[in-house]
């Protein structure tokens, strides 16, 4: 049942390998490492290293080896190395610590301790947390007797950021307009799709009066209805020739938990229309966020955090995978807009999404990632990790210790629950024992969140919009892989947002 989120850290770890100390190998010795413990405890010896020539020794007593990383708040942080043990019994561990400027510990993440004789690959994957101001990684030696052994560190940092800065391409003013109110649809996304060898075709959300424009996904290439495609009712059907491009069933492994990847493989689609969304459809419920409206309203400073997963980061829209059209991510939309529709640039936003997780990890550690943020709107966003082992009550108990957690610095804060969109129906087969269970944990969870609605609580039930899209369009016209939203869908998720605070939308 873990499966698909271990595929979706392999996937996180790949991305961007920074090197961000020197000698993490042991190769000039203990040069760049901190040692605590006796004088004595800590060399480097020449013999059976894991990589290269050297490794570390700390024994015969207790001692930690550490070296300084420098790094900012809520920055995804990876950290790899190798340890192995003397003899059974003398246990080992590796860690990240967080500091904040003043040079408090603010919190430690330690690996599970080794005393294997072999060599032992451990680390962790993790975001920072809001008050950090640089961090200390290690490894540490408990207890007196044996020798623990350290090798071939790695460490990356700012995992996700990308190295330059890529404007959009896309006019974002037209993306936010909201699906359900305009009668003009700007790049909806399609992917052609061929089914047993016949023409590869996909649907519109809508009938359309006129197609305006049939393009790739980064924009730079238009294509021909007749000579491209032809179109029926609002089906789209690729010509023979074409250079739109395609998948074919076969290119996608029908395995149960197959992965699969899309990017930038649809065609973009400008039309109009006449005919109305029938649909989950978001509100206004600003009355239920006084005092956000309010200071919207009189143009005062606002704080919003985001604390979520994956999606929340941002995770596989093109602006995080760096591709064309670099659209921002759901959450720096839902800002913008609302910069805009009150004509206000004092409103910030904080991301805290980080890629993995899960809600009880942010319900054990929201008091590090938000809190001390003191937010005046709280985005939650937990679930597509969740659904594999977790009940709706386990996770609406967890949501229920962040929320106070959260307030407990600020008792006037107010939230946003976000119901997360449905995974692909095709991701886990029929025959998968486990399907009712985890669609009816995300179903559950949508419902969870709704009913939470009070106070200074509301709901965007991005799950039933996502089923209603998907009733209507392949699943696959919208997501990147079975569990990230591409562009289009994340302008759902902008739209809802915005609806939810502005009456004037």
């Amino acid at each position: 049942m873990k499966k698909a989120l271990f595929v979706i850290l392999l996937i996180i770890a790949g991305t961007l390998k920074l090197s961000a100390q020197s000698n993490l190998d042991f190769e000039q010795g203990l040069e760049g490492w901190q040692m605590k413990g006796g004088a004595g405890n800590f060399s480097v010896e020449n013999v059976a290293a894991y990589h290269g020539k050297f490794r570390a020794r700390i024994g015969t007593g207790p001692g930690i080896l550490q070296t300084h990383v420098s790094v900012g708040p809520l920055s995804i942080i990876q950290y790899n190395a190798h340890i192995e043990s003397s003899e059974k019994g003398v246990q080992g561990n590796t860690f990240i610590s967080f500091y904040n400027a003043n040079h408090q510990l603010i919190l430690t993440y330690k690996s599970n301790p080794i005393d294997t004789t072999a060599w032992q690959e451990t680390g962790n994957y993790t975001e920072t947390p809001a008050e950090t101001s640089y961090a200390e990684i290690g490894v540490e030696k408990e207890g007196n007797g044996g020798y623990i052994y350290a090798d071939d560190f790695s460490i990356e940092t700012n995992i996700g950021a990308p190295k330059v800065y890529h404007a959009p391409l896309c006019d974002l003013d037209q993306y936010m307009r909201p699906f359900w109110k305009s009668d003009t649809i700007y790049n909806e996304t399609v992917l052609m799709f061929s089914v047993n060898g016949n023409p590869a075709e996909g649907k519109l959300l809508f009938m359309p009066d006129q197609i305006l424009s049939v393009k790739n996904f980064a924009g730079n290439a238009s294509y021909e209805q007749g000579a491209d495609y032809t179109l029926n009712g609002n089906l789209l059907t690729r010509t023979p020739g074409s250079r739109t491009p395609f998948r074919a069933d076969t290119s996608f492994d029908k395995k149960d938990i197959a992965w699969f990847n899309t990017q930038s493989q649809w065609v973009n689609v400008t039309y109009t229309h006449h005919d109305k969304w029938d649909g989950p459809t978001p509100v206004y419920k600003g009355d239920a966020l006084p005092r956000t409206i309010a200071k919207l309203r009189a143009k005062q400073p606002l704080k919003i955090v985001a604390f979520g997963m994956s999606i929340t980061r941002g995770m596989d829209v093109s602006s995080y995978d760096t591709v064309p059209p670099y659209m921002p991510t759901y959450v720096d939309l839902f800002a913008r807009q609302l910069r805009k529709s009150y004509k206000y640039k004092g409103i910030r936003l904080i991301n805290a999404g980080l890629p993995g997780s899960v809600v009880d990890w942010g319900a054990k550690y929201a008091d590090k990632y938000v809190k001390p943020l003191k937010p005046d709107l709280v985005i939650l966003d937990f679930g597509m990790n969740d659904f594999w082992r977790m009940t709706p009550d386990q996770f609406k108990s967890y949501m229920e210790t962040i929320i106070r957690k959260i307030k407990a610095a600020n008792p006037k804060v107010e939230f946003i629950l976000l119901s997360n969109m449905a995974f692909d129906p095709d991701y886990v087969l029929d025959s998968d024992k486990y399907k009712s269970f985890y669609q009816g944990n995300l179903e559950g969870y949508s419902k969870i969140l709704k009913a939470m609605e009070m106070g200074s609580m509301v709901n965007l039930d991005m799950y039933s919009i996502s089923q209603a899209v998907y009733s209507k369009k392949k699943a696959k016209d919208c997501l990147v892989n079975p569990l990230h939203p591409n562009d289009y869908l994340a302008r759902w998720y902008a739209h809802g947002l915005a609806q939810l605070l502005i009456d004037h939308l």
